[in-house]
């Protein structure tokens, strides 16, 4: 791409002007030097506004184009933007400036065939309708990015919302287990305030008649409870840990409505 500008000798001084001034300028393409037009574009990269061009030459004047030498060539092809002749366009971008103050330079050259370049000198008309047409890039360039962020927020919407429907589902599966574990450990606590009292009126009688058989029984009772005991904590730490990933997911789920709403607000601003 370094080639491509390298006889852009008095380019220094254009570039001091308005980034949409249009000027003539000079270029080589592989050995062959030609002449063109020049603009800068601000705030869009070289591959955002090589890609609008493209896009404006291929969709709105039904051009179909290849790649040469580092331009974009579009060969004996009528373009209505710059008359009714058949032409071969060739346009390349580059960027240009420091990195914090960095902006896109565009060459557009516009022959009528065997490297004919149309100039302000030999064909003023045509020139007059090539420099409206960079004048008005800057236009098709934003266009082009607003188009590609509504078909980026698009995409992202319809990825929340399938991940909103995945967490959902999350959501759903966790709450039942909850349910399901808050019931056994309502049941769980019942049964070992029975065995308490069980065990408490089999004691009672044990103190009464010292029956070995009983104090038996008592032991069983107490090994049964101490295991309806440990099911009844394990099934608590089960439902801590159940608490603390709804709590993630809930959290998750907020962060998504909040998402969705402010992409779909960009949205809605930027199809108006």
């Amino acid at each position: 791409m370094k080639k491509i500008f390298a006889l852009f000798a008095f380019i220094g001084v254009l570039c001091s002007v308005s980034a949409q001034k249009v000027n003539e300028t000079v270029t080589m393409f592989g050995k062959d030097q030609l002449t063109g037009f020049t603009v800068n574009i601000d705030n869009a990269s070289p591959e955002i506004v090589a890609a609008a061009m493209a896009n404006k030459f291929e969709k709105e004047f039904f051009m179909k184009g290849s790649f040469k030498k580092g331009f974009h060539v579009y060969e004996s092809q009528p373009c209505a933007a710059f008359g009714e002749a058949r032409y071969d366009t060739y346009f390349a971008t580059a960027p240009v400036g420091k990195k914090k103050d960095q902006y896109t330079q565009v060459v557009l050259v516009v022959s009528t065939g065997n490297m004919n370049c149309i100039t302000f000198s030999n064909d003023p008309r045509t020139s007059r309708n090539i420099v409206s047409f960079l004048e008005g890039l800057k236009y098709d360039v934003e266009k082009y990015k607003t188009e590609l962020r509504i078909k980026q927020l698009e995409t992202e919407l319809a990825n929340l919302k399938k991940d909103r429907e995945s967490l959902k589902k999350d959501q759903d599966k966790v709450n039942e287990k909850l349910n399901m574990t808050n019931d056994e450990i309502k049941k769980l606590s019942d049964r070992i305030e029975d065995k308490t009292s069980e065990i408490e009126k089999m004691q009672d009688q044990y103190n009464q008649s010292h029956d070995a058989a009983l104090k038996e029984q008592i032991a069983a009772a107490v090994k049964e409870k101490q295991t309806m005991q440990k099911s009844h904590s394990s099934k608590q730490k089960s439902l801590l840990s159940m608490n603390n990933e709804l709590y993630k997911i809930n959290s998750k789920l907020e962060a998504n409505a909040k998402a969705t709403e402010e992409k779909e607000a960009e949205l809605k601003r930027l199809k108006q």
